[in-house]
């Protein structure tokens, strides 16, 4: 089980990374397995947050886009 965000730090579907919540046990496995869809939107929301934060990271390193005028878009994770 996991729950993955695809992090685009431009309008554009390149470059991008990937942040995943996985489970490596079956504890864990079964402690996602387990959530709502309420709790599995919350857990998204703060792999969002996680994300802008990276982004801006990787910006201030060059890695992407200048943060003027960039946009961050959240593609749809499971």
């Amino acid at each position: 089980m996991d729950i993955t965000r695809d992090l685009f730090p431009t309008d554009g579907r390149s470059p991008y990374v990937t942040l995943t919540l996985a489970s490596r046990d079956i504890e864990s496995h079964n402690l996602l397995t387990g959530l709502s869809g309420a709790e599995r939107d919350r857990i998204g929301e703060a792999l969002n947050a996680a994300g802008r934060a990276i982004l801006d990271v990787l910006r201030d390193a060059g890695g992407g886009a200048s943060a003027a005028g960039a946009r961050t878009n959240f593609g749809c994770g499971t």
